[in-house]
């Protein structure tokens, strides 16, 4: 590996723990938002173990998509969300139209694209949104703190729109790699899309709590989990495992990406291990397999889905 791929690699560690720093501890914000409100809202009692089982990134590929379809009607995973700029998103948007009624789609909100030798770019004409594209017109390779906050809330609209023009109805709103988490302007506009589009936003306590007064963000997560390289290394089974046994009360999420380890893959995360072809089908393996839905069971784990938050705080009565 050159000193500039293996730079790159470090970078991306760097902003992903930094991006979790904001979005891993999530907590209770003010007694309107606590967990035992969740809970009641859900019709749980307060000790409940809610989790959402969230598959990211699906659109990047096809292997992605199928995976995470399958893990999905097969397996534990019982939320998702779907990149709009990326290649393979009509596939993931016309399968969430399909299944509009039941199943859990969000937006993963894009302004990155890490991948060394596939790419996208913005949704917006890209002359709109010059701060957010490359040379080559693609997005950045990591998170820019360093961009123009109009374009983009520009760029976001038009994923959101595109969504919708497509017939997906999204239950939910996330930022892919945290990129949205990087600094208080960010956040800001992401929780104002959530709240003029009238959708839960994955937002933790680390935001300023006048910013989540002001947009009015009803739900606010006890954990958000998520496999780092550190962890992978030790193992993925004995993760999960542990971090499922030791849930707290409270309303959870894994963030996990669930694609084969295939051709297609292996071309896409070529010389980027951490999150890349190996990891996504350990992943798939261990949130399709029996001994995952077995302990889930046995742990009194209660599985809920962004739609029934979404239907719970956003419908009206």
């Amino acid at each position: 590996m050159s000193k500039k791929e293996t730079i790159f690699l470090a970078s991306k560690k760097v902003i992903f723990k930094k991006s979790l720093f904001f979005f891993c501890f999530f907590g209770v914000i003010t007694a309107a938002f606590s967990q035992e409100s969740i809970a009641s809202k859900l019709g749980y009692s307060a000790d409940t173990r809610l989790l959402i089982i969230h598959a990211d990134d699906l659109g990047v590929a096809h292997s992605e998509n199928r995976a995470s379809i399958k893990a999905i009607e097969e397996g534990s995973v019982n939320s998702a969300s779907v990149m709009m700029p990326t290649p393979w998103v009509m596939e993931a948007a016309n399968y969430a139209k399909e299944n509009s009624e039941t199943h859990d789609f969000g937006l993963h909100l894009v302004l990155s694209s890490e991948w060394k030798n596939y790419k996208w770019g913005p949704v917006t004409s890209k002359d709109k949104v010059l701060s957010l594209i490359d040379e080559h017109g693609y997005f950045h390779n990591e998170c820019k703190s360093e961009v123009n906050i109009e374009e983009v809330e520009t760029e976001l609209r038009a994923q959101i729109d595109r969504a919708y023009a497509m017939g997906l109805i999204p239950t939910h709103l996330d930022t892919h790699m945290g990129c949205l988490v990087q600094t208080q302007e960010l956040m800001e506009v992401y929780l104002k899309m959530g709240q003029e589009y009238k959708l839960p936003v994955l937002a933790s306590k680390m935001f300023p709590p006048d910013l989540l007064e002001k947009y009015d963000v009803r739900i606010v997560l006890e954990d958000i989990l998520t496999i780092m390289p550190e962890q992978y290394e030790k193992g993925t089974v004995e993760y999960y495992t542990e971090a499922i046994k030791n849930l707290k009360p409270g309303l959870s999420t894994f963030l996990i990406h669930t694609a084969y380890d295939d051709e297609e893959l292996k071309g896409m995360t070529i010389e980027h291990p951490d999150w890349g072809n190996a990891w996504r089908q350990k992943d798939y393996d261990f949130f399709t397999s029996e001994s995952c839905k077995m302990l889930l069971e046995k742990e009194n784990i209660q599985l809920v889905t962004w739609r029934q938050l979404k239907d719970a705080y956003f419908t009206d009565p």
